[in-house]
């Protein structure tokens, strides 16, 4: 049975890949992002290979608040059961700097961005049979402390990894919290490393460092893979709250698992999102 799969940043790198995989299996994909000409460039390379997939595409800044509101309006016209939500949109910016809507941009538009997406969409996976939330984290998390004021102050962090760093793991730790806010119901969220993969994300990289790190990087394809799985397996189906590398649930920091800082930025997220 076909199923209905949103993912955000589906026009590029592993958000593609997924897109192609998922819609070439015969499910209705709708890929989201800002930049329409890049998605429509992406569901026409999807159409080469696979040309009766259902795929679509509606725009969605997730730096933009007031922009995350009217989508959602759209979208749950569009699409009011979704049995698959990837949150997989991501960037990494250089210089540092903050968003409209005031906060740091990598945190503003992983974190707060895509929280405020599932706040406005959220009933539409819990009409889904079995609805199942994925969430593109990273082992940069390691690198990453929640610090308050930085989330307005991208001057706090003295390297854009740490900016990175913190922003994966806040996605992962909305995963956690997310799960168990959702425990007992149909709906499962999982997090996932995706591996060193060759995209478009390192462009603000230096170009020296970015040409020898590609070089030893992963595929988008296989950095795809475990979000694919998590989305579609049987067996991954019992699976909530977890954190995977690879198909197999891994380590994290304490950090990440710490249930009184997940309140936390929870609240923090709750109280922007009703802005």
């Amino acid at each position: 049975m076909a199923r209905n799969v949103l993912i955000t940043g589906g026009n590029s790198g592993i958000g593609l890949e997924m897109a192609r995989e998922l819609a070439g299996r015969g499910d209705r994909v709708l890929i989201v992002a800002r930049d329409q000409a890049k998605s429509q460039a992406a569901i026409a390379d999807i159409k080469v290979t696979h040309p009766n997939a259902q795929i679509e595409t509606l725009a969605l800044d997730l730096g933009d608040f007031a922009n995350i509101d009217q989508f959602a309006a759209a979208l749950l016209a569009r699409m009011p059961l979704i049995d698959v939500l990837i949150l997989n949109a991501g960037l990494f910016t250089m210089p540092l700097h903050k968003l409209p809507s005031g906060y740091e941009a990598m945190i503003g538009v992983m974190h707060f961005g895509h929280f405020r997406l599932v706040q406005r969409i959220l009933d539409a996976v819990k009409a889904a049979a079995q609805g199942r939330i994925v969430v593109t984290s990273s082992l940069m998390h390691k690198f990453g402390r929640i610090d308050q004021a930085s989330f307005t102050d991208p001057k706090r962090h003295r390297f854009g990894i740490l900016a990175y760093g913190q922003a994966k793991l806040a996605n992962l730790i909305f995963t956690r919290e997310l799960a168990r806010r959702l425990a007992g119901t149909r709906i499962t969220v999982n997090a996932f490393h995706p591996g060193a993969v060759a995209t478009g994300i390192y462009r603000e990289t230096p170009s020296l460092p970015r040409r020898v790190a590609l070089a030893f990087m992963l595929s988008p394809q296989k950095g795809a893979d475990t979000a694919i799985w998590l989305a579609t397996a049987p067996e991954a189906a019992k699976f909530n709250g977890e954190y995977f590398v690879k198909r197999k649930i891994a380590a994290s920091t304490a950090m990440s698992r710490d249930i009184g800082l997940a309140k936390q930025l929870w609240d923090l997220s709750e109280q922007a999102s009703v802005i």
